[in-house]
């Protein structure tokens, strides 16, 4: 868990399967990592008549996203100027979000991040809401992490607390009710952003 960061990453969503690869583009917006979207195949998606505004989305997550195509190398030059500027920190558009778990997880987020912050020394470049939120999720190496750590027991009885009091709100297993949340939000900025050609 102590593996320093990428500088920045090339994040690679395919235009033709939205929805499944933002999941992943949520996992890496909770961890702060630096990044661009290499949107490939959009080409594709302009030739079936879908509309998808990826400027607007990309205002709204504070990601650069810049059409590509593997199979040409259309747009693989034009990633090189938003890298730079994510690198240098000098990119406009950059801006850290939290994605909005609602109510119930913020909460267990919130307890189980502060139990950290009380009791681990973590590196600069380490989110400890994403810890939390792997802790809330169950993940085994996040958990192998914090066992490592002298007081691991204050912090994973107060990750159990908080995972049992999820799971009786919301009547659903933490690892589920997180990925409905950022499917939530995923189908929030698509209905927003994405017109699909009837």
């Amino acid at each position: 868990m102590n593996e320093s960061l990428p500088d920045v990453v090339i994040n690679v969503v395919d235009a033709s399967n939205l929805e499944r690869h933002l999941y992943l583009t949520c996992q890496l917006i909770d961890k702060d990592v630096p990044m661009v979207i290499a949107l490939n195949m959009y080409d594709s998606l302009q030739k079936s008549g879908d509309l998808f505004d990826y400027q607007s989305l990309a205002k709204m997550i504070g990601i650069p996203i810049v059409p590509t195509n593997g199979r040409t190398s259309h747009g693989i030059k034009s990633l090189f100027s938003p890298v730079i500027k994510v690198y240098e920190e000098t990119e406009p558009l950059v801006r850290h979000i939290h994605i909005n778990y609602g109510e119930v997880l913020e909460n267990g987020i919130r307890n189980v991040r502060d139990a950290i912050r009380a009791n681990v020394q973590v590196s600069h470049n380490q989110s400890t809401r994403y810890l939390a939120i792997q802790l809330l999720e169950r993940d085994c190496e996040t958990e192998n992490y914090i066992l490592q750590i002298p007081s691991n027991e204050v912090i994973l009885e107060v990750r159990d607390k908080n995972i049992a009091e999820i799971e009786g709100l919301l009547n659903t297993d933490c690892e589920t009710a997180f990925a409905d949340a950022r499917y939530g939000f995923i189908s929030g900025a698509l209905r927003e952003t994405y017109e699909p050609n009837k």
